[in-house]
């Protein structure tokens, strides 16, 4: 879907320069977006005003007749469109809220004259191509009687002077409900004081505003977004931003150590880890021990033992060598000895 668009985007791109000005507005889903109509004046001055779209899905989004309340063709979109102006003044702007996917499309303003044979529908000056780009949803897991923090965002991220913070929610396919209200206090009840609390911490571009959920019940299961009232904006109370929005689960379970279902997975992950560790080491000093027990080497006292013995033996072959020999007791030479006797 998102790749068709862009394709198309690239073909109203160029026919600008062919058909007349064509005005590229991108969003996300959540965000709102503002359809400046106008038109040259003229007399008399129109009486009436459409607003179209053609392409993916032709047809009328809404007609507004002068000095009455505009009249949206589809019900489901009647909360998501605004109209600020009159025709009579040949200009006003649609505000188009709580973006989806399938809103992509071509708009174009038409306005209603009189005339003499009938009536005429002069084109506005400008045509919107419009893309809406999905966005991903963030989730929070509680259990029963525990806490939620919602982050609370301006509806287009824009950074103006803060007049107060609304919560919206929608379970499954309901409508959506207005939980909280800074500036109405009192919405959900005598303890919506109690279950909702605004603080505000400082962040890089000033002020970040934040609501905590409190004492959460399964039926309070679903959808909810958190935004930021700017001073001079249009408030539609019954919108939803989706880019802003989270979803809420809560769990069956009290609150309690049985319920933090991803600490106890990291802990029991951490001492199996742990525990696979140990065995290696073991393994491993295991191996390393029999390896150097099957290869005993010649100690250094049996080395010198072996000298030992082979010298003793060498003494024992000196000594029978000399018991085994006769020694001479006469010796011609040796004159000392034995005197020899004179003849005389």
């Amino acid at each position: 879907m998102t790749t068709i668009c862009h394709l198309w985007t690239l073909l109203i791109i160029h026919s600008v320069f062919v058909c007349g000005d064509i005005q590229f507005l991108e969003r996300q889903e959540g965000d709102s977006v503002d359809f400046p109509c106008a038109m040259k004046p003229r007399n008399p001055s129109p009486f009436g005003f459409y607003m179209k779209r053609t392409w993916l899905h032709p047809g009328k989004v809404l007609f507004k007749y002068t000095r009455t309340k505009a009249d949206v063709k589809d019900p489901a979109d009647i909360h998501r469109l605004a109209v600020r102006g009159d025709p009579n003044n040949h200009s006003l702007t649609v505000t188009l809220s709580d973006l989806r996917a399938n809103d992509t499309d071509r708009y174009y303003c038409e306005f209603v004259v009189v005339n003499r044979a009938e009536d005429e529908f002069v084109p506005g000056d400008t045509e919107f191509f419009l893309l809406v780009n999905p966005v991903d949803i963030g989730r929070i897991d509680v259990c029963t009687g525990g806490s939620a923090v919602v982050s609370c965002l301006p509806p287009n991220g824009e950074d103006l002077p803060v007049e107060g913070v609304r919560l919206m929610r929608r379970r499954g396919r309901g409508p959506v409900e207005l939980l909280y209200h800074s500036q109405r206090h009192l919405v959900d009840g005598p303890t919506a004081t109690s279950r909702f609390q605004l603080w505000s911490a400082p962040g890089p571009r000033g002020f970040t505003y934040n609501l905590t959920l409190r004492h959460l019940q399964p039926e309070d299961s679903g959808l909810y977004s958190c935004q930021l009232l700017l001073r001079g904006h249009h408030d539609i109370s019954s919108s939803l931003h989706m880019r802003q929005a989270v979803f809420v689960s809560v769990e069956g379970g009290s609150c309690g150590c049985s319920s933090y279902r991803t600490l106890l997975y990291a802990l029991s992950s951490a001492v199996l880890v742990l525990l696979v560790l140990l065995v290696l080491i073991l393994v491993y000093y295991k191996r390393a021990h029999s390896r150097a027990a099957s290869r005993p080497a010649a100690p250094i006292y049996e080395e010198m033992s072996g000298v030992k013995t082979l010298s003793a033996k060498m003494d024992d072959i000196e000594v029978s060598e000399y018991r085994n020999n006769k020694v001479k007791r006469n010796c011609p030479d040796n004159h000392y000895e034995t005197p020899i006797r004179s003849a005389f």
